[in-house]
């Protein structure tokens, strides 16, 4: 299983008024490090009429993020079914390790044209999920 890691960038806006980052925007933190690290796998699957949908998406915190702290969320992809895959994000203190949350999205690849779920490409998968490539 390999492990992709992203910096987290906790932003003012982010925090609510108990003073720690809002629950909403443990989602936002997980699109913007898959974001991050499939960019060029997203845009060469849109050349060829293929996006990613995210089908389910959930979250447990388990303690809060505050302004200031140095944070780096842990993606792991694991391969579901043929057209579907799920990353399980673990938003992790960087200086001692502590958990804050982990979340995890279900996303399926779909056929633009045809607005059909299809079979998501071995090169994915060996990139991401079997961590070959």
């Amino acid at each position: 299983m390999k492990k992709f890691l992203q910096a987290i960038d906790i932003r003012f806006f982010d925090i609510d008024m108990n003073q720690h980052v809002n629950n909403s925007v443990y989602f936002t933190y997980m699109e913007n490090a898959r974001t991050e690290l499939l960019m060029d796998e997203f845009l060469r699957c849109k050349k060829h009429g293929l996006t990613f949908v995210v089908t389910e998406a959930t979250c447990r915190y388990y303690q809060p993020m505050h302004l200031g702290d140095k944070v780096v969320c842990e993606m792991v992809f694991e391969l579901t079914r043929a057209v579907e895959f799920t990353v399980t994000y673990t938003f992790k203190n960087q200086k001692n390790g502590e958990i804050y949350a982990v979340g995890k999205t279900w996303l399926a690849m779909i056929n633009e044209a045809k607005n059909r779920p299809v079979a998501i490409p071995k090169v994915f998968i060996d990139t991401y999920v079997n961590g070959t490539s």
